[in-house]
């Protein structure tokens, strides 16, 4: 019974505390512990007479009261909020759950309710602030990953089984969810650059590096930054793409395999950032126009498709041609031919150590690519400088593979 009363009490302290700010809110300290004794009294009730018509008799109660007091402050202030009533409700059902025993469900409910009364300003002050733009990417990526995704079958289809469905629109839940958290870091920090950056390279540090370009052609002042950050977009590829992609898809010993080439890259990454660590994030860095790009979304789950199913074909038909396909699939996008690498020793089609040196190959062309993307950079200086770290880090990944 305290503990109900406590549940009410929680609630009751925070209305009491609106109520001194102004707010007119009719279920104060009092009312709220009666509410929450009211649903505990109702579930002794049941558990006494075993009855399930108890609980829906009490539950009956509880919203025609509600719905009364409702009704009577709807005709006295013609204000149609219905908040405090619903919130009354909710009391009744936690003091309930007390009853039947359930303390964590009670007090659980009784703090959310607490907490959306409390900040009922702040929540409506940031809803403000939410663009159109901003609120149909929300609908989107929950349409694409609440309704689409659970209805598409999980299962193999086509020559060699070279398409899922179910795997294929995960992946297009999942870069869409990346792109969003990089519109989300930009906007919500001065200083997000490298932040925008690692979450890029997670799925394509070639797109974060073309993104970065663009950045540096078009707001000359942030060039080094830039080019700084195109050479630590080889971190997240590295990890991301290539050692937990690997490793997740291949196994352990596949993993090991390629671990050389990993720790090289990382470690001349790690260098360029200590050597760069006080411009690679800016302050002033505009995030996307777009919160969540549909169609660049739709091409990198295409490609993924396509390079996975070309791995598949090219390794059960023509096995001495594989890292070549794989090389020339790294271009587009590492992460796809990681995983392509990964699936191909899973299914034994190539040893553990095939799978590390193509995943390393992979790797190396990622990383030595971004030093042609680094060429599109119009500032000399800055253009020097991303030219320069990423063949470092381009150099060392080779030294890795050679010297294995």
């Amino acid at each position: 019974m305290l503990i109900a009363a406590a549940i009410g009490a929680i609630v009751g302290l925070v209305n009491e505390y609106r109520k001194i700010g102004g707010a007119k809110v009719f279920m104060g300290l009092r009312t709220s512990i009666f509410v929450s004794l009211l649903g505990y009294s109702t579930a002794l009730l049941y558990q006494i007479s075993s009855s399930p018509s108890v609980l829906a008799v009490g539950m009956a109660a509880i919203v025609a009261v509600a719905s009364a007091v409702y009704l009577g402050r709807v005709l006295a202030t013609r204000s149609l909020g219905a908040t405090t009533y619903v919130a009354m409700i909710l009391l009744y059902v936690a003091g309930t759950l007390a009853g039947m025993g359930m303390y964590e469900y009670g007090f659980a409910l009784a703090v959310l309710l607490a907490a959306l009364s409390l900040y009922k300003t702040e929540l409506l002050g940031a809803i403000s602030k939410i663009r159109r733009e901003e609120l149909l990417a929300v609908v989107n990526l929950l349409v694409i990953s609440a309704v689409i995704l659970p209805m598409l079958p999980d299962k193999y289809m086509g020559p060699y089984d070279a398409f899922n469905p179910y795997e294929f629109w995960l992946t297009v839940v999942v870069v869409g969810l990346v792109f969003f958290a990089q519109y989300l870091v930009l906007r919500a920090t001065k200083r997000g650059l490298l932040a925008f950056t690692i979450i890029g390279g997670i799925i394509s540090s070639t797109t974060a590096a073309l993104s970065l370009v663009e950045l540096a052609n078009r707001r000359r002042e942030f060039g080094i930054a830039a080019a700084l950050n195109i050479a630590m977009s080889n971190v997240p590829m590295a990890i991301f793409q290539v050692a937990v992609v690997l490793y997740v898809v291949g196994g352990g010993p596949a993993l090991l395999a390629a671990l050389p080439a990993l720790l090289a890259g990382l470690a001349a990454a790690a260098a360029v950032a200590a050597v760069g660590r006080d411009r690679l994030s800016p302050e002033g860095v505009e995030p996307p126009q777009t919160p969540l790009p549909i169609l660049r979304t739709f091409e990198f789950a295409a490609l993924l498709f396509v390079i996975v199913a070309a791995a598949k074909i090219v390794g059960a038909v023509v096995p001495q041609a594989l890292p070549a396909t794989i090389a020339a699939s790294s271009l587009a996008n590492v992460l796809s031919s990681v995983y392509a690498v990964g699936v191909l020793y899973a299914k034994g089609q190539i040893t553990a150590a095939s799978a590390g040196y193509l995943a390393s190959i992979s790797m190396l062309v990622g990383a030595a690519e971004k030093i042609a993307l680094s060429m599109l950079i119009k500032d000399g200086r800055a253009r020097a400088v991303a030219v320069g770290v990423t063949a470092a880090v381009s150099a060392a990944i080779a030294a890795a593979i050679l010297l294995v």
